[in-house]
């Protein structure tokens, strides 16, 4: 008894390393084991699960309002449609190396989502389109030195940096609300350093620089420039990375903001292949807008504007924001590119959201993209009757939504938007579709 009293004393006073633990058993006989090691790596999957069911007043296209010309007939006719196309799932991976040379958190994510198309010969059909192609959305590695004021370099695929935010909707989730009306998106492989200076209550300013993959929305340039071998269009052709670039300010209450403030820039050059002399035409296109973020109690307000010409990024209104080609014929079979001209655009949106109460959510909001009538002339856009007819100038488009929060991971919402096109044949079309979604986040 008297043997093992000293041991009991020792036990309770003695302090027992953090990575240990102690093990009295009824024996009185004190076993000292290592405790289990956390691991420095931290996995953790997300998403979410979307239904959407819309009803289109015209033909159109399947996912979201975009007019497609139509007089008479069954192609002004309407359709049903329900999709789960815009479902996201995606995984972070995160590895504390602060203890290494680098010094860094590193972490890595992978996005996916079923918006890539559609597979097999009966794509057209609905056979087809209740067969998705799954679509790689983001993919990058990041490295973070510091907490409330971060230095980070990211290395693959992500968001642009111009034209950041994105309207509540539960309807337009994978293409956003007012895309191609005032809100340009997509995601590109870059090369990106940023600096944020996040303080919970306070100032908060972001500095964002990337170099992207050139990409242009006029891939293959329609057959344009045969002398080049293999390219993925007019951008790549360049041989020089779409530059980007973001300046942001706010305020920050209780970790949110309050208010921000971004300025944002974008510059790519585009390179043409002169079909009759195989010689390169360049075109230099750019963008600069701003953003705006309000939060005052529980109603928040977006919204964007930009001025651009020529960037025919992909996500922008097609021809509204490209590069037009003037053409001359040598010989009467053969023709060649006179001229590359970037099209000004001018566009931006605005989003108001209101959230009474915890379950229930209200918005409204309108968009729009245009660009001059003239921008065209003497182009292959104004040759013939059809092309004018195809050639659409503006994009306009209003919305209006209900979203309601059954807990913290379902959501649910009715919402109608409208737009109306524009087209270099004097010509505009409109449709209105309705749909009825459900969410579920995880």
């Amino acid at each position: 008894m008297l043997a093992v009293l000293p041991v009991a004393a020792d036990a309770q006073t003695a302090p027992t390393p953090a990575n240990q633990e102690v093990v009295v058993k009824e024996s009185t006989t004190v076993v000292v084991k290592e405790a289990p090691k956390p691991s420095p790596f931290t996995f953790a999957p997300y998403g979410f699960f979307l239904v959407n069911a819309y009803f289109n007043d015209a033909a159109g296209a399947r996912a979201y309002p975009l007019p497609n010309p139509c007089t008479s007939g069954v192609a002004c006719e309407g359709n049903i449609l329900f999709d789960v196309r815009q479902t996201r799932l995606g995984s972070r991976l995160s590895f504390n190396d602060t203890a290494g040379w680098t010094g860094a958190t590193l972490s890595a994510l992978v996005e996916v989502d079923f918006n890539g198309g559609y597979t097999g010969a009966v794509a057209a059909s609905s056979a087809g389109f209740y067969n998705p192609a799954i679509r790689l959305r983001k993919a990058y590695a990041n490295a973070a030195w510091g907490s409330e004021s971060m230095i980070q370099l990211r290395v693959g695929q992500d968001d642009r940096l111009i034209s950041p935010l994105r309207p509540v909707s539960l309807a337009y989730v994978a293409n956003p609300l007012f895309q191609n009306a005032g809100l340009l998106h997509g995601r590109a492989p870059m090369f990106q350093l940023r600096w944020d200076l996040h303080p919970k209550d306070g100032i908060a300013v972001s500095l964002a620089g990337a170099a992207l993959n050139p990409q242009d929305n006029t891939a293959g340039d329609n057959g344009v420039s045969p002398g080049a071998a293999v390219d993925l269009g007019a951008g790549n052709r360049s041989r020089i990375p779409n530059l980007e670039g973001r300046i942001g300010v706010g305020l920050r209450s209780g970790g949110k903001n309050v208010v921000a403030l971004g300025g944002w820039a974008g510059w790519q050059k585009n390179r043409y292949v002169s079909p009759a002399s195989d010689t390169n035409v360049d075109a230099n296109s750019y963008i600069f807008g701003g953003d705006l973020t309000l939060n005052v109690a529980f109603v928040q307000l977006m919204g964007e504007i930009y001025k651009a010409k020529g960037y025919d990024v992909p996500g922008s209104l097609g021809a509204s924001q490209g590069v037009a080609l003037s053409f001359t014929r040598p010989t009467p079979t053969t023709f060649a590119i006179s001229a590359a001209n970037p099209v000004p655009a001018f566009g931006g949106w605005f989003q108001i959201a209101a959230r009474p109460i915890e379950a229930l959510q209200i918005y409204g909001g309108w968009g729009g993209t245009q660009s001059p009538f003239d921008a065209y002339a003497g182009t292959v856009f104004d040759a013939t009757a059809a092309t004018r007819a195809a050639t659409r100038l503006q994009n306009f488009m209003w919305a209006a939504g209900v979203i309601g929060y059954a807990g913290k991971n379902w959501r649910f919402s009715a919402e109608y938007g409208r737009a109306t096109s524009y087209f270099l044949s004097g010509l505009n079309y409109t449709q209105g579709q309705f749909s009825i979604n459900s969410q579920l986040t995880f």
